[in-house]
């Protein structure tokens, strides 16, 4: 029975590794947002666009998920048991 359970648990962390290291980047980057700047010299008019949450908050949430996804592998495919027997 506990060999069972360990081995759901190691397929649940490995799902979530790579469902967060999928859908992560893909979410940050995924929505981007832009705004135009009109000038009357076409020299003084411009666009802009980034990610929705910007570069900042789009690198923090990458190197968090990416934590996640270390962890959730350790967990997954960590040979030592975390049991005391």
């Amino acid at each position: 029975m506990a060999n069972g359970a360990t081995s759901r648990a190691r397929a649940l962390w490995l799902g979530a590794a790579v469902i967060v290291g999928v859908v992560m980047p893909w979410l940050v980057f995924g929505f981007q947002t832009g705004e135009c700047f009109d000038s009357v010299s076409t020299a003084g008019s411009y666009c802009t666009s980034g990610p929705a949450v910007g570069v900042g908050g789009a690198v923090l949430l990458c190197l968090g998920g990416a934590v996640f996804v270390v962890h959730a592998l350790r967990r997954a495919l960590g040979g030592r048991s975390r049991t005391s027997a």
